[in-house]
Parts: structure tokens; C-alpha cells; sequence
């Protein structure tokens, strides 16, 4: 395994690498099993507000689904187009999250979302040859950390301890928004795992750090302090859709001839993306119907 010491040198070359960059680093102690992940998604969790246009509390949920969806991403290849669908199915709404293994994420909601937090958690994830893998827990708790560490508990069954932060600004814009996760895998040794659950309850709140400016790396060494920590992977983040045309157009063509005449009737048929807002229209000429 590649890997680099987190020390002064290497994250100063991080801060002048990244600046006000959404990004994630994968940590690790020198010598336990221990994998931390965290990511900043400043950017990331604003664009979605502003493709939406969002309120406040709908933003703060979608933008944690984001952060979720991006730690899950754990679960898919690195630096891959393997992706990690997460979905909350709420009584009276939906909030869906996509990343993939490029730190591409992106998201929407549908129907009412704010108030009674009952439900459950699908997660999809792509495994090698694209060959879907389902797992659905119920909603745990009232948030989005709380169902995520009980879907890691039981479905993945590694001890892990989620954080995540989003805060907006006196317009509601997103002023920070960040997470980490840390897993104990198996093979940990019983002393750094009591070490490091000490010391997770001993730490601050995410949005503490955040408030105070750190980094990425500046987390991580901060949770894993003097175990060694070592950078063993980045990746970028942003909001990114790939739908395009034909994509668009390829939605259409799967509606039998009769539903597409009748759609076709009232004027250009039109595919709206849940995920961005783009607006395609084609012409009957255009379906070449």
C-alpha cells in the first residue's frame, strides 16, 4: 500500500493543494486496522442547495445525505465509477444520495422530509462487474449519523463512529459542511480499540473543528493522534450529474408507443433530472416517431 505520514509538511501541502477545494483523505494508524475517512464538502453541499433551491431545513437534510453518500462510498472501489446509492424513505418523502468512487456526488428530495423521523435506510452499493448489492435497515434515532452508524453496525458489521456537521449562514447559505467515519476492523487489537473509543468521546464535536477552520488532514490527526497516522488516499469532491440527451431521450423510448403519442399530443415531450434541474424536450421528429 502507498501511503505518505501525515505530518506538518504533508498537510501544508495539502491545504496549498486543495485551498477552498471539497475533498476527502483516507487516514490511518501505522500499525492497527483502523481506517478513518473525512471529507469537506463546503462547495459540494452549496451547489446542491442552489440547484434545489432549497430552505434551511431541507438543505441541512440533503447536505447530510450528501456527506453520507460520500463516506459510503467506502464501499465501492477507489477512484472508480462504481457507485453507492443511499436513500431515506420517510412517511411522507424521500431523500436519495449517489457517490461514487471519484468523490462525484449528488442528490435530490422528494415530498415532505422535515418532520416525523420515521422510516427506513436503503443502501445500494456496485460491486465488481456492476452487480448491485441491497441492504435496508430501519431509521434509527434523528439524524442521519445515527441511522448511518446502525446500518454500518448491522449490515456491515464493522464497529464504526460517525460525525457530520452542515451549518448555513444568516442568508442560509452553507457556511461548512464536513464528516468523518472512523472503522474498527477486525483484527484491531483490544487496547487501541478501548484507546480509540476513549478517545472519540473525549474529542469535540465535528462542528467544532469545522468552526475552528480544520482540514481535512488536520481531523484526522487530530483522531488518530499519536497512533502514526498515514494518508493512504484523496479524492476530490463536487456535485456532478452526468445526464445528458440521450440519456434523457433513452428514458422516453422506454414508454410504450401509445403513452408516448399521448404524451406527445399536449406539445414536445419533456425529461426533467431529479438530480440537477437540467430540462430536455424533444419533438416527435426528435423520437424519430
Amino acid at each position: 500500500m502507498l501511503y505518505r505520514e501525515l505530518n506538518d509538511e504533508s498537510r501544508k501541502e495539502l491545504r496549498d493543494y486543495f485551498e477552498d477545494r471539497d475533498y476527502m483523505v483516507i487516514a490511518v494508524p501505522r500499525h492497527e486496522p483502523i481506517r478513518m475517512y473525512v471529507v469537506r464538502a463546503n462547495r459540494t453541499v452549496e451547489t446542491a442547495r442552489r440547484v434545489h433551491n432549497l430552505a434551511p431545513p431541507e438543505a441541512l437534510l440533503l447536505g447530510e445525505a450528501l456527506l453520507a453518500a460520500l463516506l459510503l462510498s467506502s464501499l465501492v472501489k477507489h477512484a472508480t465509477h462504481q457507485k453507492v446509492l443511499f436513500k431515506l424513505n420517510l412517511e411522507e418523502g424521500s431523500v436519495v444520495a449517489e457517490a461514487d468512487g471519484k468523490g462525484r456526488v449528488r442528490g435530490f428530495i422528494e415530498g415532505q422530509v422535515t418532520g416525523y423521523w420515521k422510516g427506513d435506510l436503503t443502501v445500494i452499493k456496485e460491486l465488481r462487474l456492476g452487480v448491485p448489492y441491497t441492504s435496508i435497515v430501519p431509521v434509527v434515532g434523528n439524524s442521519v449519523k445515527d441511522t448511518l452508524q446502525y446500518y454500518f453496525h448491522q449490515s456491515e458489521q464493522i464497529k464504526t463512529v460517525v460525525d457530520m456537521a452542515v451549518k448555513l449562514d444568516d442568508e442560509g447559505r452553507v457556511r461548512f459542511a464536513g464528516a468523518y467515519m472512523v472503522q474498527m476492523m477486525g483484527g484491531t487489537s483490544p487496547k487501541a480499540e478501548e484507546l480509540m473509543e476513549k478517545r472519540l468521546k473525549e474529542l469535540p464535536p465535528l462542528e467544532k473543528f469545522l468552526e475552528e477552520g480544520k482540514r481535512p488532514e488536520d481531523i484526522a490527526t487530530e483522531v488518530l493522534g499519536d497512533m502514526e497516522p498515514r494518508l493512504v488516499g484523496l479524492k476530490e469532491v463536487e456535485y456532478y450529474c452526468p445526464c445528458t440527451e440521450d440519456i434523457a431521450k433513452a428514458s422516453l423510448l422506454l414508454l410504450s408507443e401509445e403513452e408516448l403519442n399521448e404524451v406527445l399530443q399536449q406539445g414536445p415531450a419533456e425529461v426533467v433530472c431529479k438530480f440537477c434541474g437540467r430540462i430536455y424536450r424533444f419533438t416527435r421528429e426528435e423520437l424519430m416517431l
